[in-house]
């Protein structure tokens, strides 16, 4: 009996073993309920765990757990206490999760509806892309100037840049320069005076061709000409303009010359002065001789003398002695008359000049080219063609930017045509269009490019010196209307049966090839830049009115 009594004790030990590990199980069980119930928010979480532990009747086909004594604070010690700040958090149930399943549902919805706004049909892609529907082309009758142009492109530059060349040889002394050195920038007017040699002027006067040799009384020639036309151009009297040689008046339009810049005119020096002294004395003593021979006469014919040949004679003699006389006289007074020595002027073409640069100072001697001018003002030059030179003339006004962008005039001065033998001159570049020729101006026909010569307007010198050097483009009216006027693309013109011109306007444009259209007579105009300018009597002609320009 006792080792019955032992094996059923050994039994009681094992369930009440069981009984225990079951407890604890379901204690673990029910705390862990009791975590997720604080962290999913649940407000019950022992309902939770309650409803996750076994049904009674699992629990009835258990064995009983044995009991287990609990003291004052519960089988698995007090229970931690809660704060006042937490709160239970609430889960995502009931009305929230509705809610959160509508705003889901209306953001899926405006995502849909973005992404249909970049999702085309095949349907309505082709109605997209599929051509218009046939009918007439038009463009509205515009108000507008229609100007006709030449275009091209010009150099800004002084005109004519030389190098001075004075024939300092002539000078009777060392070519020393002793003052009037000229500045940079410098312009020289007919009568100035570019620089001093050796005490005398060098003058400024105008003509092409330089000076070679010395200019006195009898001489003639070609630089005679030249300087009686300066001297006449600058108001001295030097007798007939038109006759080449250096007479009387020419030599005293000289002397005035040079005593209005303030020196003395040069003439033959003094072995000059010293031949008219005598030549003065000599003209006395032959009228003294003459009028002792008259008076012999005089006395022989008073005293009836039988014969006077020998006072006559004597009276021939002296006459012929003062003739003489007189002669070297006028001999003598043209060498002292004023001259003008070839190393005392400097002819240049084009003045008024400006100096450029400038070789020289003061106590140098002269030896090659002293200074370079130019012309004073600016120049443009330009190059067209034949077809548009033909119709530029001398005086139209012409358009170039300025170097802040403002609009600057200048004036059409001269077109020459081009040299025999060479293509013309020119920039060198196309010019970016043409306007009245309608040609581009840029080709290079077979005659060559013709030169435009423009002088700009008047320009400020912050200007001068920003122009100058540069390549601008010309804009040359050479028609334009009055003011704006109707006009049309060209395209819209089309001439009727009888010659007269006319356009088509657009009456009702229904759809497309049903539009209605009328043929309206009009007077053509000056045409430029593709369009045309229009006069009708038709009322319906006005600005906005649309005419037909293709099909």
């Amino acid at each position: 009996m006792a080792p019955l009594r032992r094996r059923r004790g050994a039994a009681s030990r094992s369930a009440e073993a069981e009984s225990a590990e079951a407890g604890s199980a379901e204690a673990a069980s029910a705390e862990a309920a009791l975590s997720l119930g604080l962290e999913t928010g649940d407000p019950d979480p022992g309902a939770s765990a309650a409803a996750q532990a076994p049904s009674d009747e699992t629990l009835s086909q258990e064995p009983a757990p044995p009991e287990v004594p609990e003291g004052p604070e519960g089988p698995e010690g007090p229970e931690p206490p809660r704060t006042g700040s937490e709160k239970p958090r609430r889960s995502w149930s009931g009305p929230r999760l509705v809610m959160l399943l509508a705003i889901v549902a209306v953001a899926s919805l405006l995502v849909g509806v973005g992404v249909m706004q970049f999702i085309v049909s095949p349907a309505e892609l082709a109605a997209r892309t599929a051509a218009p529907e046939p009918g007439p082309v038009t463009a509205p009758v515009e108000q507008r100037t229609i100007e006709n142009t030449i275009v091209s492109r010009g150099e800004i530059t002084y005109a004519d840049a030389v190098d001075v060349e004075i024939d300092a040889s002539a000078a009777g002394e060392r070519p020393v320069v002793t003052g009037h050195v000229p500045e940079v920038g410098t312009v020289f007017e007919a009568g100035n005076i570019a620089l001093e040699l050796a005490g005398r002027p060098v003058v400024v006067l105008p003509g092409e061709l330089p000076s070679y040799r010395t200019l006195s009384v009898g001489m003639r020639g070609p630089d005679v000409a030249q300087l009686k036309a300066a001297l006449s151009g600058m108001g001295y009297g030097v007798g007939d303009p038109a006759s080449d040689v250096f007479d009387y008046d020419t030599a005293i339009a000289v002397g005035t010359l040079y005593e209005q810049i303030g020196y003395e005119a040069a003439a033959g020096g003094p072995e000059a002065q010293q031949m008219l002294r005598d030549a003065e004395r000599a003209v006395r003593d032959a009228n003294t001789s003459l009028a002792q021979a008259q008076a012999a006469l005089n006395e022989a014919i008073e005293a009836k003398a039988p014969s006077v040949l020998g006072e006559r004679a004597a009276v021939n003699a002296a006459s012929d002695q003062v003739y003489d006389a007189q002669q070297q006289l006028a001999t003598a007074q043209e060498a002292v008359l004023p001259t003008l020595p070839s190393s005392e002027v400097l002819f240049l073409a084009d003045l008024p000049r400006r100096v450029d640069a400038v070789s020289v100072a003061r106590g140098d001697i002269l030896s090659g080219t002293p200074m370079s001018v130019s012309g004073a003002t600016l120049t443009i030059v330009g190059s067209v063609s034949q077809q548009d030179a033909e119709l530029l003339e001398e005086g139209l006004t012409a358009f170039f930017p300025g170097p802040d962008d403002t609009e600057l005039t200048a004036t059409v001065q001269k077109i020459s045509a081009p040299k025999s033998g060479g293509s013309g001159s020119g920039d060198g570049e196309n010019p970016e269009g043409a306007g009245g020729s309608g040609s581009s101006g840029g080709s290079n026909d077979g005659a060559g490019r013709y030169t435009v010569e423009l002088s700009p307007g008047e320009l400020t010198p912050e200007q001068i010196d920003a122009l100058r050097g540069t390549n601008v483009r010309l804009r040359i009216p050479i028609a334009s209307t009055d003011g704006e006027v109707l006009a049309v693309p060209i395209a819209a013109l089309s001439a009727g049966s009888g010659g007269e011109d006319r356009v088509e306007l657009l009456i009702d444009p229904k759809n497309g090839p049903d539009a209605e259209t009328e043929n309206i007579p009009v007077e053509a105009g000056l045409a430029a830049d593709g369009y045309v300018e229009i006069a009708s009597e038709d009322p319906r002609i006005t600005a906005g009115a649309k005419v037909v320009v293709g099909r």
